[in-house]
């Protein structure tokens, strides 16, 4: 084999690594760009209620900058993007789970004992999963976030009908 000729085959490979990546941070970008605007707008929206403010968009700058700081400071202190993910997914499942079956359940579900539950449940199993906690039976730290997340759905649920049972006099 001539020396143009690997030349040519490692130039040819360079090239294919070189697109391969960039469609790699393409793929994150895009997710990361995605997931910052909803949480965004979610937060916005749904927890300050600044949606039709005149300063609405605004806010949603600030709010977007400070979430993608948040990430950056987290994924900077993670060495392993899969343990990241999965730390994620834990949050997210223990979080969500209770709210969801709450919706899908009861007539009115209680948005703020959702939203209680939501933080309650996610904090629970990250807490557990970054302390390297021994839990009972080998379970999974989602299981005592998901078992946390209900109890103060429960909680709070039952506290709120219960003053509004007290406004109205009941």
């Amino acid at each position: 084999m001539h020396i143009f000729d690997l030349l040519i085959i490692v130039a040819y490979l360079i090239v294919i690594l070189g697109l391969v990546i960039s469609a790699y941070f393409s793929a994150i970008m895009s997710t990361a760009d995605s997931c910052m605007m909803a949480a965004s707008g979610n937060l916005l929206t749904d927890v300050l209620r600044q949606h039709n403010n005149h300063r609405g968009l605004r806010y949603s700058q600030v709010i977007t900058f400070a979430i993608g700081a948040s990430a950056l400071l987290l994924a900077m202190s993670m060495e392993n993007v899969l343990e990241l993910m999965l730390h994620s997914y834990a949050f997210m499942v223990a979080g969500m789970f209770v709210p969801v079956l709450a919706a899908l359940v009861h007539r009115r579900p209680d948005p703020v004992a959702a939203f209680y539950s939501m933080i309650t449940g996610g904090a629970v199993s990250l807490t557990l999963i970054l302390a390297g906690a021994d839990l009972p039976l080998g379970l999974d730290p989602i299981v005592f976030g998901i078992a946390g997340g209900a109890l103060v759905y429960v909680l709070v649920a039952v506290a709120r009908m219960k003053k509004m049972a007290a406004m109205h006099g009941q």
